[in-house]
């Protein structure tokens, strides 16, 4: 075996990937209707329980829910805990600044949504139990959901403080991690 005498080269390549994700019918529901600036959940037939966005079957009782079994849920919830970003410069990276992601108790639901961008209120004023409200996009800058089958989309850009006073424990406590 001869032994390498050259330095080492580096390349550098950027590479990409297309894909397409194959959306349900219920999500595809749930999107039109966050086009339409409402969010709403399915609630269980059997257990009550509702959950957002929508899947189609209660994973606890294993029932289907359908369209007749379609709730409003509110734009507003409550912080139940959350993460503080520091973004790693990476190629195509445009973020610079620290920022929070938060999972959300809305208000009519049962679960909450995880990875919701917080805006508005300063990093070390996050808490849990802080009320918050949805940041929904203008009606001509929300786009098709139909591609992506889960979240939010772009209709909502995130979650301001409301200004309510702080959720009781009680309400969010078995929902903290």
């Amino acid at each position: 075996m001869s032994e390498a005498t050259e330095p080492v080269r580096f390349m550098q390549q950027v590479i990409s990937l297309d894909y397409v994700t194959k959306v349900s019918p219920v999500s595809r529901a749930f999107g039109r209707a966050l086009l339409e600036g409402r969010i709403v959940g399915h609630r269980c037939p059997q257990c009550s329980l509702v959950y957002v966005p929508p899947r189609g079957f209660c994973p606890i009782c294993v029932v289907e829910t359908t369209d007749a079994d379609e709730v409003p849920v509110a734009d507003r919830g409550v912080v139940t805990s959350w993460t503080v970003l520091t973004p790693i410069q990476y190629h195509g990276q445009t973020e610079r600044h620290d920022y929070a992601l938060a999972s959300i108790l809305l208000d009519g639901a049962d679960g909450t949504i995880g990875q919701q961008r917080l805006t508005d209120v300063p990093l070390d004023r996050i808490r849990m139990g802080l009320r918050v409200a949805a940041v929904w996009a203008a009606d001509a800058d929300r786009e098709s959901t139909d591609a992506r089958g889960y979240g939010f989309g772009s209709a909502i850009t995130g979650f301001a403080p409301s200004g309510e006073p702080d959720a009781d424990r009680a309400l969010y406590e078995k929902h903290t991690l």
